[in-house]
């Protein structure tokens, strides 16, 4: 390096485009001159259809998926970091998580549903069963003290509920029905539009909806302001035609990243979805009702304090309804299944994006069977319960992860919604209950600004059923990989500039922050990245070169 250790970075920016929406960089280079940074875009897919594993080992993954597996997050790509304990507040709850990086004065807290049942103020933690009760969704805003590692659930650090209980929906939701419904999630969306406020959308899944509404469809999303005000809805995912349904859609809610959603989903960033196999007419097979399978369908944040109609939504997820033939009463799932293994008793509860700028993938919790599809009550001999209705023992909480070009391909109409399948499924070994347990998972979030996911395991404590959020860090690759990554790239795209190639990534410490680089000195050139800046060293002078961030966003 020829340098002092006093010598300033000084930056000199040339023309530099900047956009929302960077895919892939390709870097102008003609003759002699130096490199510059014009930008175009070009999206990169992949894809997979092989099929789903079989039930075996907490981590199962496609060895031979098509696609580009170095694009994928795996559960190696996690590291655990510990849990913490929710309040009393939230037993019997936390179905919904959403991650607020405003709140806490800055710090990022957890906006967390509070009990899983419409519910009244003056009887707490009951379902709304009584029709002169005024019944309401409630969240409360959680502070997230450092997670700890323990074999006890009752030695966890606890959250701290900040300013109580809020009711976010008004009553908007006993509205469409009272009794048999699941406050199901909340997202925080920041104002848009006309907006006057930032936002949180709300999701309900009705349980029984074929009891209650027929074969007609149902809203299932709203939305409010965050002190639970202005509340709007509900609304439907879709105009109420095929494949749209309310069984395809409010279980999950959760955001996609601005690239995503102008790449594949037309500008829609927020997601729902649901798993509920059963049909809405009497084909045997059919797109009309449920999904045997979890579905997701991306709409776009309302932009007005006074929206009406229904959302306009894509689907980009789904799979299609056979019955009896998949999943029938007292059927095990069969091969004729668009999800393999499918079974009634399915029930997917939180959903992210999670995407450390190399990585990443659409990560789905919830609770599977694992067993027949029985149909009735005591007589199933299901050890969880003996209600009359499906009974699918033993079961286990799963996580599953989907390619995001795949279902970008969907979305884009190459691909039938029913023939992706995750690369990945993960049955994580920090959950306090393992091994068949009768009691489902929660919400689950992603903290992109510090690579965190929280998911939420239920059940603990046996019937008070508390909740404990455990938590992840998200990093398929370190600072020196990053740096080696876009060090080949500009190698590869300008090899007259940058060569010999694939030379260490040295280090420097003289700064405030370590200095990333390989040097060229035929051509007496380096390329180096400092405080999350990529810069090249020519003639003297320290030129910028885009951020560490946009260049892993375009070599997506």
């Amino acid at each position: 390096m020829r340098y002092s250790s006093t010598k300033k970075l000084v930056i000199i920016t040339g023309v530099i485009l900047m956009c929302t929406t960077l895919v892939v960089l390709v870097m102008a280079f003609a003759g002699s001159q130096e490199p510059s940074a014009r930008l175009h875009y070009d999206s990169v897919k992949s894809c997979t259809t092989q099929p789903y594993p079989a039930y075996s080992q907490s981590v199962q993954l496609y060895a031979n998926a098509a696609g580009n597996n170095s694009k994928r997050l795996f559960p190696s790509d996690l590291t655990y970091l510990g849990a913490f304990r929710l309040p009393d507040n939230f037993n019997w709850g936390a179905l919904g998580l959403s991650y607020y990086s405003l709140g806490n004065g800055g710090e990022g807290s957890l906006l967390t549903t509070g009990f899983e049942a419409l519910s009244s103020p003056d009887h707490p933690f009951e379902s709304c069963w009584n029709e002169e009760w005024e019944c309401y969704a409630y969240y409360g805003q959680l502070s997230i003290p450092v997670p700890e590692m323990s074999t006890d659930w009752e030695d966890l650090p606890q959250a701290v509920l900040m300013g109580g209980m809020v009711n976010y929906d008004q009553g908007l939701v006993s509205e469409v029905h009272r009794e048999y419904v699941f406050v199901s999630d909340i997202e925080y969306f920041p104002r848009i539009g006309t907006q006057t406020k930032d936002n949180i959308y709300g999701a309900a899944e009705f349980w029984y909806p074929e009891g209650v509404f027929g074969e007609n469809s149902f809203p299932t999303i709203w939305m409010a302001n965050m002190d639970g005000s202005g509340a709007r809805g509900m609304f439907h995912v879709g105009p109420e035609e095929t494949p749209f349904h309310g069984r395809k859609t409010g279980s999950y809610l959760f955001t996609a990243p601005q690239w995503y959603a102008d790449d594949y989903l037309g500008g829609r960033r927020l997601i729902t979805g649901r798993s509920r196999g059963t049909p809405a007419e009497g084909q045997e097979v059919t797109t009309h009702g449920g999904s045997q399978g979890p579905t997701l369908f991306a709409f776009y944040a309302l932009d007005s304090d006074h929206p009406e109609g229904n959302l306009d939504a894509l689907p980009f997820l789904y799979y299609r309804v056979k019955f009896p033939g998949c999943a029938g009463p007292n059927i095990s799932p069969t091969d004729e299944c668009d999800y393999p293994g499918f079974t009634m008793c399915d029930n997917w509860t939180g959903g992210a994006f999670v995407d450390d700028g190399i990585s990443r993938s659409i990560m789905l919790l919830g609770y599977k069977g694992l067993g027949s599809n029985c149909y009735g009550g005591a007589e199933c001999q299901d050890p969880c319960n003996d209600y009359q209705g499906y009974h699918c023992n033993p079961y286990e909480r799963q996580v599953l992860f989907y390619d995001v070009h795949a279902l970008g391909e969907i979305a884009s109409g190459k691909r039938d919604p029913w023939t992706v399948l995750p690369y990945a499924l993960w049955r994580p070994d920090e959950f306090y209950l393992q091994g068949p347990t009768c009691w489902n998972a929660g919400g689950m979030t992603f903290d992109s600004d510090n690579q965190r996911i929280f998911m939420v395991e239920r059940g603990i404590g046996g019937e008070m059923n508390a909740a404990v959020v455990h938590v992840w860090h998200v990093s398929s690759i370190n600072d020196i990989q990053k740096a080696e990554l876009i060090f080949n790239a500009a190698e590869d795209l300008y090899p007259e500039w940058f060569y010999p190639s694939g030379l260490p990534v040295l280090e420097y410490n003289g700064y405030e922050q370590t200095m990333l680089y390989r040097e060229y000195p035929d051509k007496k050139i380096f390329i180096l990245t400092y405080d999350n800046v990529v810069y090249y060293y020519y003639k003297g002078r320290y030129h910028y070169w885009h951020t560490v961030e946009e260049w892993l966003q375009y070599l997506k």
